[in-house]
């Protein structure tokens, strides 16, 4: 992922962002290849600070070593959210049910678990503002433990383009250096390229019903490599269309990336809507549960906003407690003063993050 000057202010914000710029990558600047020829020409950014590239696994891990040495801080790892409740004992708490069977009591709960948030469909005030809308256009992501030659520059992202007369331009591949030295890449496909070729077509939409039942990994449609099949091998037929397309890309990579491949579903999004005469709100009306990231804004990935748009809600979520604190006068949080300040972040976020989530879906349905 790239962290871009909302995600750092955020980390920083935190005390993480140190430890995180020294081990990603800085990009200052974009590197357009021609995939016909090879030829590369860099395109210095726009923005007035530089990014950051890491990937998803490191972000977590330097944040959790932050988090570790915190006081009143327990992190726990391997057990999902299976879903949220009121106590029965009647202390007006609530009750976190795990998937290992265990169960948390809380006051207060941040419902950070993703685009299937399990903690978002326990609260009807919050799953009843929630639809997932799926977009047009789709990728495919590969992976390879080396870098290709002429890629070696870590300072930039890389975006190879099919040449000129290539028509239909229904594709292009993002090309992302990573910390171990190798390289991720990511396709980006118009629905139009699967007429050409149908077996780039991804699997079909989850019916309602299923949905949020694999979390992250309903994603991604199932591996079509390494069949006899030549219609479904995915591996061996993305190499002949690179040959084809993009032959000095083909080139220089690896057979290991084709092998890699993996095909994502359609691209979707979380709209949240609420009734007529009311605010869209990230937060039950008692304010003692509020979402955050994708859990209350998961967008597309065609603008890289989604993960640095989840760490500024972090952040501004921090400010209104601050802020409630203060202007109850307080030096320790209430409950009373936490359940204000969720309501108040959760009526002015939508505000600020839901013209981002519309522009990012609007560029993944060009």
């Amino acid at each position: 992922m790239s962290l871009n000057e909302r995600g750092k202010n955020a980390l920083d914000r935190g005390g993480c962002l140190e430890s995180i710029v020294e081990v990603g990558n800085e990009k200052t600047c974009n590197y357009f290849v021609d995939g016909k020829t090879g030829d590369i020409k860099t395109i210095p950014r726009k923005e007035s600070t530089s990014s950051t590239g890491l990937s998803r696994p490191l972000l977590v891990e330097c944040i959790e070593k932050i988090a570790t040495n915190l006081p009143h801080v327990t992190l726990r790892r391997g057990a999902g959210v299976s879903w949220v409740t009121e106590d029965n004992k009647g202390l007006g708490g609530l009750e976190v049910h795990l998937e290992d069977g265990t169960v948390v009591s809380a006051t207060n709960v941040i419902g950070a678990d993703g685009k299937w948030s399990k903690v978002r469909t326990s609260f009807k005030s919050l799953n009843s503002q929630a639809n997932l809308v799926s977009c047009t256009g789709f990728g495919l992501l590969m992976f390879g433990e080396s870098t290709p030659k002429g890629f070696e520059n870590n300072d930039g992202t890389y975006i190879i383009f099919p040449p000129e007369e290539y028509i239909p331009k229904d594709f292009y591949i993002i090309g992302s250096s990573l910390t171990n030295g190798g390289m991720a890449l990511a396709m980006v496909c118009s629905d139009s390229i699967t007429g050409r070729y149908p077996w780039l077509q991804p699997e079909a939409e989850l019916k309602s019903k299923d949905k949020g039942k694999g979390g992250w990994k309903d994603e991604i449609s199932l591996e079509k490599s390494g069949t006899d099949d030549s219609d479904t091998d995915l591996s061996g037929n993305l190499e002949k269309l690179f040959k084809e397309v993009v032959p000095a890309f083909h080139a220089v990579i690896d057979k290991e990336f084709y092998k890699s491949a993996r095909i994502q579903r359609r691209a979707s999004w979380l709209q949240m809507s609420a009734k007529e005469g009311k605010d869209v709100s990230y937060s039950t009306e008692d304010g003692r549960v509020t979402l955050i990231g994708d859990a209350a804004h998961a967008m597309t990935a065609s603008m890289g906003e989604g993960g640095n748009c989840a760490m500024e809600s972090a952040a501004k979520l921090a400010d209104a407690v601050t802020l409630s604190m203060k202007e109850s006068g307080e030096t320790i949080c209430t409950v009373n003063t936490l359940n204000a300040a969720f309501l108040k972040f959760g009526l002015s976020r939508p505000k600020e993050v839901q013209p981002i989530q519309e522009m990012s879906a609007a560029r993944n349905n060009k």
